[in-house]
């Protein structure tokens, strides 16, 4: 009697522990797993690379930044505390930083960085090709703060999602520049070379979003499919040029969301 209770003691605890992780599992996103190396934070940049002081440096992965305004933000909740963090996609830039998801603790409770400065309103997602894969997760954090009836004041005043169809805007802005656009999918066109998004007849002059064919051939599995974004309505994010009007030239899957 008291071997099967020691047994059936045996599998109610596995069970128990299983059914726990199996609970935290699914409550984390896939994006806030376990993170591989932890410091302590010795010095943030007016760039926002973290130094550790082991002399590692951290560039914040999946986010570009109003530097200014986030900087004192990240100076204060990180420095002389411990981080954690973990690569996610490419490992390291040309100064040899390394590219990272870094997370904190606040009160006991674990923090994604990049999450955080969404919800304050100093950073949006930014997907490259070769660190994007925490880029969906992040989207998501950003829409439902865009949307949040008391909290999407800054995150709106810093990164406005502007109208395709207000090109005279587009054409003031920054070559270079950073920009998250809207508007609805006229056409799908292509060349030998590009695929072109068209939002109106007079491509020479509106706004227009080019994909080489190339990228879309390498990572054929995660683009949309292009033919049936027409008639849609679309965000777009990425660096704007001017050639034959506004233009933002797609790098990878995740600069583009379908909202209807």
């Amino acid at each position: 009697m008291s071997k099967s209770r020691s047994l059936y003691s045996c599998i109610l605890l596995i069970w128990c522990l299983y059914s726990t992780v199996s609970i935290a599992e699914e409550k984390l996103p896939s994006c806030l797993h376990l993170p591989e190396h932890t410091g302590i934070v010795k010095d943030i940049s007016k760039q926002n690379t973290i130094t550790l002081d082991d002399g590692t440096e951290l560039v914040i992965a999946n986010i570009y930044e109003k530097k200014k305004d986030s900087h004192l933000f990240i100076k204060k909740i990180l420095k002389n505390k411990k981080v954690s963090f973990y690569s996610s996609g490419r490992l390291k830039d040309r100064y040899n930083r390394l590219i990272v998801q870094v997370f904190y603790k606040e009160e006991e409770n674990l923090k994604w960085l990049q999450e955080t400065l969404i919800k304050k309103g100093y950073g949006v997602v930014m997907a490259l090709p070769t660190n994007w894969q925490c880029s969906p997760e992040l989207l998501e954090s950003e829409r439902l703060t865009r949307n949040a009836a008391q909290k999407n004041k800054l995150l709106n005043s810093n990164f406005p999602i502007v109208s395709i169809e207000n090109t005279k805007s587009l054409n003031q802005k920054q070559q270079g520049s950073f920009q998250i656009v809207k508007g609805r999918v006229l056409s799908i066109s292509r060349t030998a070379q590009n695929t072109y998004i068209n939002f109106s007849k007079n491509w020479r002059k509106d706004f227009t979003a080019v994909i080489s064919n190339h990228l879309l051939r390498q990572k054929k599995g995660r683009w949309p499919k292009l033919n049936r974004l027409k008639g849609k309505n679309i965000i777009l994010r990425g660096w704007l040029d001017h050639y034959n009007g506004p233009l933002i030239r797609l790098e990878t899957p995740e600069m583009i969301e379908i909202i209807n």
